[in-house]
This record gives C-alpha cells, sequence and structure tokens, in this order.
C-alpha cells in the first residue's frame, strides 16, 4: 500500500522540537489597525538601521502567480527562504504561505540579532536544518520573518477539512495558544468571518484562510508552499488522488491574481515531518510554475504514469505499480525519487523484498537525503534482534551524510551500545569539536562529555 505523504514514524533526531499542528480552517479580513502599522514601521526602522539598509526602494518586477511563468526556489526548510525574503526587505510586501502550521513558534532564548547576521552577509549556511548552530528551527521561520520586520501582512492557507460553517473562533484560538503560536493577546485579537480569521499577530495584519476561500490580496506579495500542507490534505490514494490535489490547488490560486515579487518551495522532510515517498513533488511545482500553461492540459505522460503507480498498489497491485516504476526509472535514471518509490513498493511485496534496499541506495546515490530513510529501518532491525543490521543501517547514512552531526551522533550511540567504544571514541570527539548553539542546544557538550567519559572507561 502506498504510503501517505504524512511521515508517521517517530522524530529521530535530537533537536529541539517546536511544532504547531493546526487541523481546523481559518479567514482573513482587509483591515489594519493605526498600532499595528506604528509598531511595523518603527519595527522595519530598527532593522534598517542595524543593517544599514539604503533608504531608496527600487520596485522588483511582479508576475501574475500562475498565469506568467515565474521562477520557483527549491529549498528542504522554509527557513532556507528567508534569505530570499530578506533580499525583498525595502518592499514591505505580503507574504502567501500554504503550510500545515503557521511557523510561529517561538523560543525564549531566540534573539532576532542572531538571524539578522548571516542575513545581513547573504550566508545561507546557518537557516540550514540538521547542523549544530543553526540561526534558526524551520518551526520559527515566519516568528523570525515577522521580527525581521520582513512582512507587512501574512496570509496563510491552512489545509482544513472541515467545512467552512463548522470553523469556530474558540477552537482556533485555544489552539494557537496551545502552540504557542500566538500570545494571548494576539489570539483574542481574532474574529473569524466567512472562512478566514484574522487579526494582529507580532503587530502585523494576519489572515489564516480556509482553502475554499476565494481570498484576494493586494499589491506585492511573496509566495511560499510547503509540503506539509499537501500531507495534511493527503489522505491516500483511493480518496485524493495527489495529482487532483495538486492541481485543484494551483488552479484555485491561479484565480486569485496574486502579484509575486519571489516564490518558493520547502520540502520539510529533513525534519521528517513529511514522507520522502513524495520527494518527487517539487519538480512538479517547478515545472507547473514555470510552464503555467500545463494547468489546462492533459498530464504529462510521465506524470500520468506516475499517477497510476502510485495508485495501483492502493487496489492490491503492487506488481503493476512496481512495472511501471521500473520502466520509468529505465527512462529516467537521474531522478532519484523513482528509485525512491521503487524501494516503497519491493518492501511491500515478498517477492521484491530483497530489492528494497538496493534500490535506497540508487535513490542515496541521486540524492543524499534519501539517507535519512536507512535511520527509519533501524528500529525495524533491532525489533527483529538484529543488531548487526541496525548498526550498518547507522554506517549507510554516516556515510551518505558525514556533515550531519546527529546522525554521526546515532552512529556513536548505535556503536556504543554493541560494546565498540574504540569506534565511537573520534565521533564523539569530532561532535564535541562543533560549535553547538547555545540557544538551541546549549545541553549538548555536556552530553557528549558524558557520553565520551562512559566510552573511555570500557
Amino acid at each position: 500500500m502506498y504510503p501517505r505523504l504524512k511521515v508517521l514514524v517517530p522524530q529521530i533526531i535530537i533537536l529541539l522540537v517546536i511544532t504547531c499542528l493546526l487541523l481546523q480552517g481559518c479567514d482573513h479580513s482587509e483591515e489594519s489597525t493605526e498600532a499595528a502599522n506604528t509598531h511595523r514601521v518603527d519595527k522595519a526602522e530598527s532593522i534598517s538601521k542595524d543593517t544599514a539598509e539604503p533608504k531608496t526602494v527600487k520596485l522588483p518586477e511582479t508576475k501574475l502567480l500562475l498565469q506568467e511563468p515565474v521562477p520557483l526556489s527549491i529549498y528542504e526548510v522554509p527557513s532556507q527562504a528567508l534569505l530570499q525574503w530578506y533580499q525583498l526587505r525595502n518592499v514591505q510586501p505580503a507574504l502567501l504561505i500554504y503550510a500545515d502550521n503557521p511557523m510561529l513558534s517561538t523560543s525564549p532564548f531566540f534573539k532576532i540579532k542572531d538571524l539578522l547576521q548571516p542575513l545581513a552577509e547573504a550566508n545561507p549556511d546557518p537557516l540550514r536544518y540538521g547542523i549544530s548552530n543553526p540561526a534558526v528551527m524551520p518551526a520559527m521561520t515566519l516568528h523570525a520573518a515577522l521580527e525581521a520586520g520582513l512582512f507587512s501582512a501574512v496570509y496563510w492557507i491552512m489545509p482544513s477539512r472541515a467545512d467552512i460553517t463548522d470553523l469556530s473562533i474558540e477552537v482556533f484560538r485555544k489552539q494557537m495558544k496551545v502552540t504557542n503560536a500566538l500570545s494571548f493577546e494576539e489570539a483574542q485579537s481574532l474574529t473569524l468571518r466567512d472562512g478566514v480569521f484574522s487579526g494582529t499577530v507580532r503587530g502585523v495584519p494576519f489572515h489564516a484562510i480556509h482553502p475554499d476561500v476565494a481570498f484576494n490580496i493586494p499589491g506585492p506579495t511573496v509566495f511560499h508552499f510547503d509540503l506539509g500542507y499537501l500531507a495534511a490534505l493527503h489522505e491516500g490514494e483511493i480518496k485524493t488522488r495527489v495529482f487532483s490535489l495538486i492541481y485543484q490547488t494551483l488552479k484555485h490560486l491561479r484565480d486569485r491574481n496574486i502579484e509575486t515579487v519571489s516564490a518558493s518551495f520547502s520540502y520539510s522532510q529533513v525534519t521528517r515531518e513529511v514522507a520522502f515517498g513524495s520527494r518527487f513533488i517539487a519538480p512538479v511545482f517547478k515545472q507547473l510554475f514555470e510552464q503555467p500553461q500545463l494547468l489546462d492540459e492533459p498530464l504529462p505522460k510521465n506524470w500520468e504514469q506516475r499517477a497510476d503507480a502510485l495508485y495501483l498498489p492502493n487496489m492490491f497491485m503492487v506488481s503493476d505499480g512496481l512495472k511501471i516504476f521500473l520502466q520509468m526509472a529505465k527512462d529516467d535514471p537521474a531522478d532519484p525519487s523513482l528509485q525512491y518509490a521503487l524501494y516503497e513498493l519491493s518492501r511491500a511485496a515478498k517477492s521484491t523484498h530483497k530489492a528494497a534496499l538496493f534500490h535506497l541506495a540508487e535513490a542515496v546515490k541521486r540524492d543524499p537525503v534519501y539517507a535519512l530513510e536507512y535511520i527509519s529501518l533501524v528500529p525495524l532491525a533491532l525489533k527483529e534482534d538484529r543488531q548487526d543490521e541496525a548498526l550498518r543501517m547507522l554506517h549507510l547514512a554516516h556515510e551518505a551524510l558525514p556533515d550531519n552531526p546527529f546522525v554521526s551522533l546515532k552512529l556513536a550511540q548505535g556503536l556504543m551500545a554493541e560494546g565498540q567504544m574504540d569506534r565511537a571514541v573520534p565521533l564523539l570527539q569530532s561532535l564535541l569539536a562543533e560549535k553547538w548553539s547555545e540557544t538551541f542546544y546549549s545541553n549538548m557538550p555536556g552530553v557528549l562529555e558524558q557520553m565520551l567519559a562512559e566510552a573511555r572507561e570500557d
């Protein structure tokens, strides 16, 4: 059975987890208060002084989203888009974001100045995920952007399956407060009208919009789409065919006549929020944004083939799905998502089970991010009392992702569990040499020192 887009395995990387899971829909109104505007201007002026921004503003070219060709930047995590957004800070555009959560999580230790420096230096490295010293966490992306004064308003399209008439202002307020997305005052400022929750967040007009609402946004707009949005709506290929969901979503967006100055897309898969089986969607989006006329044409042959291959296993026709993916992989050997699809289907069929890891290895060769799947296989190997296989999976993940300290940490833990202390020591030493974030991983040096002492004792 082809898995849903949403990952069901537990989090495997040690990190500060700040999650916002919102299952209801929302709405927007176009009013903004004088106080909010004043707060916005003060914040923008403060940032301008700190980064020595030029006073003159040259408006970038705007294009009608999905009506004209628009380049789409693709990132692993939404926080990587911050640098692209920062370059438009003088324009003060609105932000239109499709995501499973509003990315408004906060940390009491986070300071915006720690983010502004890499942004001002155009340094993308601290915006990545899976590093020891990040400037921000993905779940904090929008909070950080608003603290930096990058946007004049926020329009968040929520992946709600609820009917517009079933939305509740009280339920939504509670969700926003419980997930620490909004303060008490911000939550209380929310109103509900015609499928849109509106209020003020971080001093900026904020609108959370049900996907069926025919919204509009005046002026230049930054667009961002996170794959978690589709993951929350996808219920399997029988109920919601993924290509139908993509086309339905983008046609509705096209009708909004959005004047975009920037467009980006994030996978949110290295955080394991979204299943790797949906990784093929980013290139589909990119092609549709650069060739919007495709929305009015039949599915290209390779997309139609993939749609069939995704659907057939749900009808207990795994071998038929395998045949399609094998032919597609033969026609396009460079596409890692086809090898990953073959890995998943091979695991589902007893006759091809042994071939699964071969296809996963082929996917990793083409795209190392898939190596995180090896870590997901570790608990399965341990459940079968195969410690040697579990350790082999950790080694394979480390070989593909040698610069990911959390993968190195998992390997060190695995080695220690098997009594291979001498092999764990150099890994722990290299991890201790890392510069660990005082904001997000302040306790990590202590944890590593304790592990190293234990390894040396034996």
